[in-house]
């Protein structure tokens, strides 16, 4: 579970954690679960924020934002932007590699297959993942 502190309806901390919550009270002794005690969380100005997954996308990066309120939850909330042709271009090169396959086992694909073949087989690869 994931908290972030709030104020006035406004998240100011995120996250948010047993450590910080301490720091912030040095004169405080809190129990170790600290966080599951609601009305422990609600005296400190801790919310539980709703886990979201990170949206998958091949041409952008998801960073993560403040969380907001949804229907009376605070939710984790994710930005998107667009990848760059740099980290587009190391995507691509990473799939390539993969498919590639370890030098060993390609020096043995061109040995039992001969180098035109190998040759097909990665002009095949490239084809599949073409570079931005």
């Amino acid at each position: 579970m994931n908290y972030a502190k709030a104020e006035n309806g406004a998240i100011v901390e995120y996250p948010f954690t047993i450590a910080m919550l301490k720091t912030e009270n040095p004169n405080t002794g809190f129990p170790k679960d600290v966080f599951t005690n609601p009305t422990l969380r609600s005296d400190y100005g801790v919310v539980e924020v709703v886990e979201v997954s990170s949206p998958a996308s091949d041409t952008h990066t998801a960073v993560e934002v403040n969380p907001v309120l949804v229907n009376g939850q605070w939710t984790q909330t994710w930005n998107q932007t667009p990848k760059t042709v740099e980290q587009l271009t190391a995507d691509v090169i990473s799939r390539r590699v993969s498919e590639y396959g370890r030098v060993e086992n390609q020096i043995e694909y061109i040995t039992e297959n001969g180098l035109e073949a190998w040759q097909a087989k990665v002009a095949e690869i490239k084809a599949r993942h073409p570079k931005p």
